[in-house]
């Protein structure tokens, strides 16, 4: 079964934004590394910071796309935050399509 990972957040935890942010990165980088790659990437709310221009996670997020995973960033999200001309790694998402993703038969995993 393939792992669908989403994520919320530009960091990982909340307490210490410089932390979360260290931490996320150090997430991604491992991520990329790993030898299974997940089926997929969604990125929602802040999340889709981690996808658009001046990100330190666009190298990651390109490797695990390059590798075969698909990575979608909310359309919503992306409007709200003012950054639809922006995204540069994946595809806009919508919530229809994350609802069918997490109704589906892979495990999703939630960071943020």
């Amino acid at each position: 079964m393939a792992k669908r990972i989403l994520i919320t957040s530009n960091t990982f935890g909340k307490a210490e934004a410089e932390l979360g942010a260290v931490l996320m990165r150090s997430f991604l980088v491992s991520l990329a590394r790993e030898e299974q790659t997940p089926a997929a990437i969604m990125l929602v709310n802040e999340g889709v910071l981690l996808a658009c221009e001046g990100s330190d996670a666009l190298p990651e997020l390109r490797s695990l796309a390059d590798a075969g995973a698909t990575i979608t960033a909310c359309s919503t999200c992306l409007k709200h935050f003012e950054l639809t001309d922006k995204l540069v790694v994946g595809a806009e998402g919508t919530m229809p399509g994350l609802v069918a993703a997490a109704c589906g038969a892979d495990a999703i995993v939630t960071i943020g």
